[in-house]
């Protein structure tokens, strides 16, 4: 193969892929690529959401087009209104003002003039994003403002064309209509003609109707009627409303009859993120007729402002008037609108009021200047009505987290903790207060940690003897952040105790008490156990400095002590006192034996379990006490099974297996006491099956299969009653598993192989051959790809070197 072609068809592959890439890539920006039908907007992060919305900006979509493809596609209404509400969420305040972070310069004390003052500076950096207060209103699933129509016709609401008029007549006379308003205003009941009632509101319109069916019900009228109609409003007609301004999504939509300004805003988005929420202006036939203020709701609860609409209105959302940004220690947090005028006193109702941590006497503001920007500072309440302007950034700081009046007293009192330096001023009284001090109470010396103005910390050693036999003399005056520490006599020494182990019921280790006996040690352990060796005690005790400061021979005094019936030491130990870290030894008598059991199953006369009686008990003699083997024993096939203890390196820890012990049971009953009779441990179990008649044959062959045996089929024969090996055979290492658990395999010297015997009960195996890993596709078209790469550029290395 030359290098030109080589070259040739790398360039063609590499253009290939690049087609391909950008196919996919073009092809990942097209909206219509979503499956809708099966997309759920709760399951869809941030960044999915973001990713969806610039796709159908970058396709010229709006929110509003973008629902009706995915309504259009299949994707259920609940969902498209999850993922509008998901849509204004991403859109809400994404273009935070700035705010600046206040950092402090750490004084270097390396390579500096040590008198030199870090000063605090300011560095301006993008604000994290902050929520316009009353933003989430209208991006709450559970708040719609939806109008409900199952409420009596409002006297005042006024009807027009669209509206449909129910008439019920009853008494002496009974009638019923259906009526539906006529662009013209107008709807017609028969005999009586057409009855103009647009414009009218619905009490003003049941009157006009009452008056004109008096004309052909005359008991509607008179001083005892026997006649009564009853006007209601049953279906209501859509209204056009005009939203524009500052909302997320300005436009015109049809809207119930009954709707207001909040549900208005509600469909439309409301407010974006320049949109004012203190002055929403209701414009009816070029006639501003309410101005709305959403703090009125958002704050106190108050809906009078949310007027019902009527159709052409017009809602006209303008941008913010002022806008103040609020950090710190207030119940809500974010951008917030204030009107000319308004103080800070108003913006703090606004935010819910300070919280339990806030700092309130003073309140520091940021602001713009022409030019910069400067700090102002206010005394609360004092200066609550300092009027505030746009831009402001105020920031609640939390109090200090330190103490005016704070002593605190620990260690060995009654009762330890902080208490008020005005009542505690002196340290007897704070230990009184403390109720006293413990009985383990070190009084050769307290500590007072002192806090210093610079905040250093002395230490003040105080003798508690001397304060508690002369406190006028020896009491010490306390300041705020005092720090008394008491210690215990048992903090100054080792913990002691003292460890039993051996054949003593609960041994362990036990904590240490002056004039403490073994007697005493030996009852809170339980007592002994039955295999202890009582005339055989050990106690192994330290060795303290004796002040020589030489280096003994000896590591550990020891003694012996043997305990009678009763706990009753001899005569040389009457009551053997116990020291700190003694350590005693309960160790197992020799001549205590307990029972230990074997079992014996299948074919012997008087199966069960059996104990060992002496040392030298064989298998031999445990068939023996069995009774002998039946007739119908199969000696050849019995097993022997026997516990093994393993040891885990990694925990130290032991853990018992069962494994199976190749017996020839036959040769044994034959040749009692020989060396094939062996010992039994306890926990063996020998089983002696009756005599068996097939072979197994298992693993690697085409049909694994139990076959009857035969005496003159060798072990290639039985294979091939299982169909032969398989292909993913290892003939090498087929092996043989007799009944008694003896394994043979097959053996290869030179050219020959000899294959072992087969004998009933047996199982032949045919193991796996080891599975080499072989090179995915992936590996493979890493490797092809990189051969092509190194192709083309050594190809393109020649033809550079040709040209020059």
């Amino acid at each position: 193969m030359s290098l030109q072609y080589i070259y040739f068809m790398s360039r063609k592959v590499f253009l290939f892929l690049l087609f391909v890439f950008v196919s996919l890539a073009v092809s990942a920006q097209d909206i219509s690529s979503i499956d809708f039908e099966n997309l759920k907007a709760d399951d869809l992060s941030d960044a999915q959401i973001t990713q969806i919305y610039e796709r159908a900006q970058s396709q010229g979509l709006s929110i509003q087009e973008l629902e009706s493809l995915a309504l259009a596609r299949g994707m259920a209404a609940v969902e498209v209104s999850k993922l509008r509400s998901r849509f204004l969420a991403l859109q809400s305040g994404t273009n935070a003002p700035e705010t600046e972070i206040n950092t402090t310069q750490e004084r270097l004390r390396e390579g500096e003039d040590d008198t030199q003052i870090a000063r605090t500076s300011t560095i301006s950096v993008a604000e994290i994003e902050k929520p316009i207060f009353g933003s989430t209103l209208f991006t709450n699933e559970n708040l719609t403002f939806e109008p409900s129509q199952n409420i009596p016709t409002p006297k005042n609401y006024v009807l027009g064309a669209g509206d449909e008029l129910i008439i019920d007549i009853y008494g002496a006379s009974e009638n019923n209509y259906t009526l539906t308003v006529s662009p013209e205003g107008l709807i017609q009941i028969s005999n009586i003609g057409p009855i103009s009632v647009m414009g009218l509101t619905i009490e003003e319109a049941s009157q006009r109707i009452k008056n004109r069916l008096s004309s052909i019900y005359s008991g509607i009228k008179g001083s005892n009627p026997d006649t009564f109609a009853q006007i209601t409003l049953g279906s209501i007609r859509t209204i056009k409303v005009h939203i524009l301004g500052e909302v997320r999504l300005p436009g015109t939509y049809n809207l119930s009859s009954l709707s207001t300004v909040f549900n208005a805003l509600y469909v439309s988005g409301g407010p974006s993120k320049n949109g004012t929420y203190r002055s929403i202006k209701v414009i009816r036939g070029n006639d501003e007729i309410a101005e709305i203020d959403l703090y009125d709701f958002l704050v106190y609860g108050d809906q009078s402002g949310n007027i019902v609409l009527q159709d052409q209105d017009i809602i006209k959302v303008d941008p913010y008037i002022n806008r103040i940004s609020v950090n710190g220690e207030t119940k809500r947090q974010g951008l917030f609108e204030t009107k000319p005028g308004e103080t800070f006193d108003n913006l703090l109702a606004f935010t819910g009021g300070f919280n339990q941590q806030a700092y309130t006497k003073r309140i520091k503001i940021r602001r713009n200047t022409e030019t910069e920007r400067s700090i102002v500072e206010i005394d609360y309440p004092e200066e609550e009505n300092t009027i505030l302007e746009s831009g402001d950034e105020i920031t609640i700081s939390k109090i200090l987290d330190r103490y005016t009046n704070r002593v605190e007293i620990q260690g060995a009192v009654y009762r330890e903790g902080e208490y008020q330096l005005e009542q505690n001023p002196t340290l007897f009284t704070l230990i009184n207060n403390a109720d006293g001090l413990l009985g383990d109470a070190y009084l050769e010396r307290a500590v007072i940690y002192r806090t210093n103005p610079d905040y250093t910390v002395r230490s003040i050693p105080v003798n508690l003897n001397g304060l508690l036999q002369n406190p006028e003399e020896n009491d010490v005056e306390l300041i705020k952040d005092d720090i008394i520490r008491i210690s215990s006599i048992f903090d100054l020494r080792e913990e002691q105790s003292i460890t039993i182990s051996g054949e003593i019921n609960e041994g362990g280790t036990f904590p240490f008490i002056e004039e403490m006996t073994l007697k005493d040690l030996i009852f809170q352990a339980k007592g002994f156990t039955d295999k202890a060796a009582k005339y055989n005690i050990e106690i192994a005790r330290r060795i303290l400095d004796d002040g020589s400061g030489q280096i003994r021979n000896q590591t550990a005094e020891m003694f012996s002590v043997e305990v009678r019936e009763g706990l009753v030491l001899d005569d040389s130990f009457a009551e053997f006192k116990l020291f700190p870290f003694d350590q005693i030894f309960v160790r197992s008598s020799p001549s205590y034996q307990q029972q230990q059991i074997v079992a014996v199953t299948g074919q012997v006369l008087f199966p069960g379990t059996y104990v060992i009686e002496n040392r030298n008990f064989k298998i031999s003699d445990l068939v023996e006490k069995a009774g002998g083997i039946t007739e119908f024993a199969y000696p050849e096939g019995a097993s022997l099974n026997r516990e093994f203890e393993e040891i885990e390196d990694s925990l130290l820890e032991k853990s018992k297996t069962i494994s199976q012990v190749g017996i020839r049971l036959d040769n044994i009953l034959a040749r009692p006491n020989s060396d094939l009779d062996l010992l039994l441990f306890p926990g063996d179990s020998l089983h002696i099956p009756v005599k068996l008649e097939t072979v197994s044959i298992q693993g690697e062959v085409l049909f694994p299969i139990n076959v009857r045996y035969q005496s003159n089929k060798n072990f290639k024969s039985y294979l091939g009653s299982a169909g032969g090996m398989s292909h993913q055979a290892d003939k090498r290492k087929a092996y043989i598993v007799y009944a008694n658990g003896e394994v043979n395999r097959v053996k290869r010297f030179l050219f020959f192989k000899r294959y072992p015997s087969v004998k009933p009960g047996s199982m032949i195996y045919v193991p796996q051959k080891e599975q080499k890993q072989g090179i995915s596709t992936s590996e493979r078209i890493t490797i092809y790809s990189t051969i092509i790469s190194l192709a083309a550029i050594v190809t393109n290395t020649i033809f550079q070197i040709r040209r020059n």
